[in-house]
């Protein structure tokens, strides 16, 4: 007798019951120990093994298990809890803590529904599935805080642990975001820059005749830095450079002597911090060739959180089963996630060699009023997730 297939078994009421649950509860990042205290309630009641582990008491994370670590791969997926606060609460139909289905039973809507409560409820529900299913291995989700904060004590404090031998060392990772049910291998890497252009501080009366306007010298060059970057990698896309805050000025009656902008750039595969910053410096010295009075001064990684442009390769066992799986759930070729979408979590599991891809539903406005995920969706990513954990844990 033929053994239906684990993804059979994914349903559709009960992951949206679950995400229900999670987006009732809210959880902005620095309040997460409520939403963490009912996946604990959540795991128990359904016989999950599960260990919480905190660096703050207040923001826990939870680490649910299965199968044995020391018979074969293990496999994590990894979703985070933490949202961003509600704004703009008068452009919400319905209360943003009121999870509703909408009428044409398409779509779940609430914070957190898209970013990404929806995700960790496929997650713990596909490890409901896989309760009772001997492994070739272990699976493991991750369920984290601080993600929207910089993860310090969510999943980079569980790779922490990983390395500190505390915890089990993932050999494969499942990141949920949001991808439109398209695969993620990749993701832009992030570089700070803080440009400072040097003027010279005059009286206003004096302006045409002893001031240099450091504003006027910025907006030159932040024209000249704003624009598109024709480059591409098909696993990724193109790379970004913005110029998003400045600063200057002392008085309105006052040349300003320095201004001061920042730029967010992001890297795609083959380029480097080095790389990057020899670009913007290059567009910066074109100007001071052209204008004497042009002068800068370059801060580079004043956050202190640049990572390089990071991939799996699609060679990589995780990818392939990830992508056989697509296929035969969906029916359809699986497409790489090429889309202006910003860093998740996925970036510090590369970071230390483990093999990851994000495959998540799609949705709309993340951070926004009426944040809203695809039910459909959610039930093909849980079908999907089954059929990929199959592949290297079972078959």
């Amino acid at each position: 007798m033929t053994r239906a297939p684990l993804s059979d078994r994914a349903n559709r009421d009960e992951i949206v019951s679950l995400a229900s649950r999670l987006i009732s509860i809210p959880s902005t990042s620095g309040e997460e120990r409520a939403v963490m205290a009912e996946v604990s309630r959540w795991c128990g009641a359904t016989g999950l093994p599960f260990q919480l582990i905190a660096s703050d008491v207040e923001r826990p994370n939870i680490v649910v298990s299965l199968g044995d670590p020391t018979a074969g791969p293990i496999l994590v997926m990894n979703g985070h809890l933490d949202t961003v606060p509600v704004s703009d609460l008068l452009s919400w139909r319905s209360g943003p803590y009121d999870p509703t289905v909408t009428e044409d039973g398409q779509k779940l809507v609430g914070r957190g529904a898209s970013d990404m409560k929806s995700s960790v409820a496929v997650m713990l529900h596909v490890m409901h599935i896989l309760k009772d299913v001997p492994l070739r291995g272990a699976v493991q989700t991750h369920v984290v805080s601080d993600e929207e904060t910089g993860g310090a004590l969510g999943t980079k404090f569980l790779l922490d642990e990983i390395s500190g031998g505390r915890l089990t060392r993932p050999d494969y990772c499942l990141i949920g975001e949001k991808s439109d049910l398209k695969v993620r291998n990749a993701e832009r890497g992030l570089l700070a820059i803080n440009v400072r252009c040097l003027g010279r501080a005059s009286h206003t009366a004096a302006a045409r005749v002893t001031g240099v306007n450091a504003i006027a010298k910025a907006a030159k060059a932040i024209l000249a830095l704003e624009k598109d970057i024709d480059r591409f990698h098909p696993a990724v896309g193109k790379p970004v450079i913005s110029v998003n805050t400045i600063e200057a000025g002392v008085a309105h009656n006052v040349v300003p002597g320095e201004c001061t902008f920042s730029i967010d750039r992001r890297l795609i595969p083959g380029e480097t911090r080095e790389s990057a910053v020899a670009e913007i410096a290059a567009t910066l010295d074109a100007l001071a060739r052209d204008d004497p009075d042009f002068r800068y001064e370059l801060e580079i990684d004043p956050l202190k959180d640049h990572i390089p442009a990071n991939i799996t390769e699609s060679s990589s066992p995780l990818v392939q089963a990830l992508q056989r799986s697509v296929k035969d759930v969906t029916g359809d070729e699986p497409e790489y996630f090429v889309a202006w979408a910003g860093a998740t979590d996925g970036r510090f599991y590369r970071q230390v060699g483990i093999d990851t891809v994000g495959y998540g539903p799609g949705g709309e406005n993340a951070h926004g009023a009426n944040e809203a995920v695809k039910i459909d969706d959610l039930v093909t990513q849980a079908r999907v997730y089954a059929e990929t954990i199959s592949r290297i844990l079972i078959n």
